[in-house]
């Protein structure tokens, strides 16, 4: 007989499958997510050219945001941290379910074979960002790319995380939008919590 689950895991590494038909396009919902995020007086700040490149050093990231699916607490969707100035990416983390990351010396699970996961490895230095805050400093849009369609394992990986509300106990409601070469495209609704991360020498 067949090994089916065989055959499944080595489609999905070649070319990613979405389980579920997008109703939106990608054009259309990156201007949805920026009207959204840009809406409640966001301002217009972009992040520098260089933010692709991680800073180095606990003080320089003094946020780590944690966004996960809003019907499963336990999937997180992006494990990201943010630098003093609230836009430059120090840590970029992504769980994929329809895609599967080779991770090399990553011990077997009950999930998955030795050396895979579901969830990226750092990804800060390997993505452009550009980032939109408000008036307060704090986070609302944030595009992210891969500079050529192979920097990543995920070919061609982009999306956007958009915050649709400013934070309240540090927790924020927003969507996830990430998309790669082939048919592979979710959008995720999430909530994201902040943490303060000790300056260096705390």
């Amino acid at each position: 007989m067949p090994d089916h689950a065989a055959h499944r895991k080595d489609a999905m590494r070649t070319t990613p499958a979405r389980r579920r038909s997008p109703v939106l396009t990608a054009a259309r919902l990156l201007g949805a997510l920026a009207a959204l995020a840009l809406a409640g007086g966001c301002g217009a700040e972009q992040a520098p050219a260089d933010a692709g490149t991680p800073a180095i050093g606990p003080a320089a990231a003094p946020w780590l945001i944690v966004c996960s699916r809003l019907d499963d607490g336990d999937a997180t969707r992006l494990l990201l941290g943010l630098g003093a100035d609230g836009r430059s990416v120090t840590r970029f983390e992504l769980v994929t379910p329809d895609f599967l990351w080779q991770r090399p010396g990553q011990p077997e699970t009950r999930r998955f074979a030795a050396g895979e996961s579901d969830a990226s490895p750092e990804l800060a230095g390997a993505l452009r960002f550009t980032a939109i805050t408000d008036a307060d400093g704090a986070l609302r849009l944030l595009d992210f790319a891969a500079s050529t369609p192979d920097a990543v394992q995920l070919e061609g990986l982009r999306g956007s995380l958009a915050l649709h509300e400013s934070w309240q106990n540090d927790r924020a409601l927003g969507s996830l939008f990430h998309a790669a070469t082939g048919n592979l495209l979710d959008v995720t609704a999430v909530q994201c919590r902040r943490f303060a991360q000790p300056a260096a020498g705390r």
